[in-house]
């Protein structure tokens, strides 16, 4: 019996993975959405801001004021493209996978506030934005594959370390291993620059009005 079989036998809300078989050598247990909600539900995470990403359970470094502000800014900015037909969520998951349940700083989904009423969280949005400080490495490259992996059209990273905006477009998704997808395209954009997003071309972005 495998590990994966062991738990599951003693928590249903825990799933095997696909194929699972004895291994040859170590390896990390994935947790899938369903047994992550409920460790949640159990309050294992109670005081901690964790994120289920690719199977794995990770917790979040603390907030400093500057990111804070540049979510808020930033919700503020797509707000007069966006609203009233999309819901701006702010910090809230997305059910990209049974592997990955991220929270990003930022999201806009299709569909208005009323509309999501009753509903699980969206599997999908037209952009999301990560506000990035000491998670920069992190968000480029985990946040960014498993994004890209999603099929999401377009990811900004709010630079707070070099002042600046990353553009990720144009998603190149790795069937076999979420973690190899990419984007093609990623544009680095400074302070007096702005951006139209491709959902709404014709809003103009500031990217001095995103960093604090």
């Amino acid at each position: 019996m495998t590990l994966a079989d062991l738990i599951a036998r003693n928590n249903p809300a825990v799933e095997p993975a696909p194929n699972d078989s004895t291994p040859d050598e170590p390896r990390a247990f994935r947790w899938t959405r369903d047994a992550y909600y409920q460790l949640y539900d159990q309050g294992v995470f109670d005081g901690r801001r964790v994120e289920l990403l690719d199977g794995e359970i990770i917790e979040m470094p603390a907030q400093k004021n500057a990111h804070a502000w540049a979510i808020t800014s930033t919700e503020r900015q797509l707000r007069p493209a966006a609203e009233p037909g999309n819901w701006i969520r702010t910090q809230m998951p997305l059910n990209l996978s049974q592997w990955s349940d991220p929270e990003p700083d930022v999201a806009v989904v299709p569909g208005s506030f009323e509309s999501w009423k009753g509903k699980a969280h969206p599997t999908t949005a037209l952009l999301v934005v990560e506000v990035s400080d000491k998670t920069l490495a992190f968000d480029r490259r985990v946040k960014s594959a498993l994004y890209a992996a999603a099929g999401l059209r377009e990811y900004w990273i709010v630079n707070l370390v070099d002042h600046q905006l990353e553009v990720h477009r144009d998603p190149m998704p790795d069937r076999a291993n979420a973690r190899a997808s990419r984007y093609a395209t990623v544009t680095r954009l400074a302070a007096g620059e702005a951006v139209s997003p491709l959902a709404f071309p014709d809003a103009r972005v500031a990217v001095a009005d995103l960093i604090a």
